[in-house]
C-alpha cells in the first residue's frame, strides 16, 4: 500500500475540504514545481483518495456496494456503509468488513493489499493506514469493542471529546485489538 508523505496527506485534507484541486493550485499552495505536483496528486489516486480531473485532481466518490451480500467476511454482520471497512487483496478482489473493528482484524490476514475504511462523521473512504481510531467510546457501532475510524486526528480528538474513548493511531489501535482478542 502507498505511503503518503506528509504533504501528500496535507493535500488529501485540503482536497477533502474543496473537493477538487488543480495542478496550479497545488503547485501554489505547497511551493512546489509541477513535476512534483502531478506525482503528488498521482499518489493520491494510486492510493484512492483522489480520482483525477481535467486540470488535476478531485475527492475520490465513495465506492458503490463494495459488498455483494451486504455479510462482513469477518464476523458475518450486515454491512452499512457509514462504518464500512473495504480490504483489496493481492488477487485483485475485494473483501468488506462491518466495522473498523473486524477491518482492523483482517488487515493482518495474508493476502490483503491495503484498505479503505469509512469516515464516521462524513462517510468518505480514507485510507485506513493514515486514519484515526477512538477506541472504546460510549457509541457502540457494531462489534466490542468499539472502533470508529475518522479521516484525520482532529476529527477524531473531537469525536473522543464528546464520546470518550482513546484516540488511537492504526498500529495502537491493531495492537490493543491483538491484545482483547488473544484471550
Amino acid at each position: 500500500m502507498t505511503t503518503l508523505t506528509d504533504r501528500q496527506q496535507q493535500m488529501y485534507e485540503l482536497l477533502q475540504s474543496r473537493l477538487s484541486l488543480t495542478i496550479e493550485e497545488i503547485e501554489q499552495q505547497f511551493d512546489i514545481s509541477t513535476a512534483t505536483a502531478y506525482r503528488d496528486a498521482r499518489a493520491l489516486v494510486m492510493a484512492g483518495m483522489a480520482a483525477k480531473s481535467s486540470r488535476g485532481v478531485k475527492l475520490a466518490p465513495p465506492p458503490e456496494k463494495h459488498h455483494p451480500e451486504g455479510k462482513c467476511a469477518y464476523c458475518g454482520a450486515p454491512v452499512n456503509n457509514r462504518t464500512l471497512f473495504i480490504l483489496q487483496m493481492k488477487d485483485n478482489t475485494q473483501r468488506t468488513a462491518c466495522c473498523p473493528h473486524c477491518g482492523l482484524l483482517a488487515l493482518n490476514k495474508p493476502g490483503v493489499q491495503s484498505a479503505l475504511a469509512s469516515d464516521f462523521i462524513y462517510g468518505r473512504m480514507v485510507n485506513a493506514r493514515q486514519a484515526a481510531y477512538v477506541w472504546g467510546s460510549m457509541v457502540s457501532i457494531c462489534c466490542e469493542p468499539s472502533v470508529i475510524c475518522f479521516s484525520n486526528w482532529e476529527e477524531g480528538r473531537r469525536f473522543q471529546m464528546g464520546f470518550g474513548g482513546e484516540l488511537l493511531t492504526l498500529e495502537a489501535a491493531m495492537d490493543k485489538l491483538n491484545q482483547v482478542t488473544m484471550f
